[in-house]
């Protein structure tokens, strides 16, 4: 029995080890989200340190106020409810709302109930010539209740968004084809994507993605976990 009890103590005091650090992660994890929260609440967050991530003039993050771009007609996903509601300004042929945008799929998929995504039109048309055409697809499949599969298949063939590519692309989401290309030029696609785009220049919107959190405008890229913070302590 002497040889075992070393081990035992071995092992007991790697558990207490192992515990303590657990604990410590805990405490600092929840530390981190207590700041996070008061500092949005205050309007001190260090937004800016995303903004390096847009397209177009980059970022526009510090603002004392909130802005009230929620609308009902364009296309959402998520919670019928919701606690937080995220407004996503974005660009199809942006590469930072590429990066993006796996994050927020994954995201408001994993807080569906509490979490709702509204997709807005920003075509940065001077550095993205398709990125309008793309848009307007967009709007042409919303009306067709299929914006969210070509809004994906959007992003996962960026580098090829010729209009062929596009309608085709279109029609792997399902769409009707004749329906979609009656609408895809008309002036009324055109009106819609050039409405947000106005919308988002109001807003102080200067790059993509920008997103309005609550209200709350930042821009730039946010690494997943901070995001996932900011989320679950809103939630709260």
């Amino acid at each position: 029995m002497d040889t075992i009890k070393p081990k035992h103590k071995i092992l007991k005091w790697i558990l207490i080890f192992v515990g303590i650090i657990v604990l410590l992660y805990t405490v600092y994890f929840f530390y981190q989200v207590i700041t996070i929260r008061n500092q949005i609440l205050s309007g001190n967050y260090n937004w800016e340190q995303y903004g390096e991530e847009t397209s177009g003039a980059g970022g526009a993050n510090i603002s004392a106020r909130t802005y009230d771009v929620v609308t009902g007609d364009d296309p959402a996903v998520g919670a019928l409810n919701p606690k937080i509601t995220i407004v996503e300004f974005g660009d199809f042929q942006c590469p930072f709302c590429l990066k993006a945008f796996p994050i927020i799929r994954t995201l408001v998929a994993k807080f569906q109930a509490d979490v709702k995504l509204i997709y807005r039109d920003f075509p940065l048309e001077d550095d993205h010539p398709l990125a309008k055409l793309a848009a307007q697809a967009g709007y042409c499949a919303q009306a067709q209740n299929l914006f969210w599969p070509l809004h994906d298949k959007l992003f996962q063939n960026q580098d090829e968004l010729s209009r062929e590519a596009i309608i085709n692309l279109a029609e792997q989401s399902g769409v009707d084809r004749t329906k979609f290309l009656q609408c895809l030029d008309s002036d009324e696609a055109r009106a819609e994507v050039e409405a947000d785009a106005r919308d988002g220049y109001r807003a102080g919107v200067a790059g993509t993605p920008t997103w309005f959190i609550n209200g709350i405008r930042v821009a730039g890229v946010i690494p997943e976990d901070i995001l996932e913070k900011i989320i679950q302590e809103l939630i709260k």
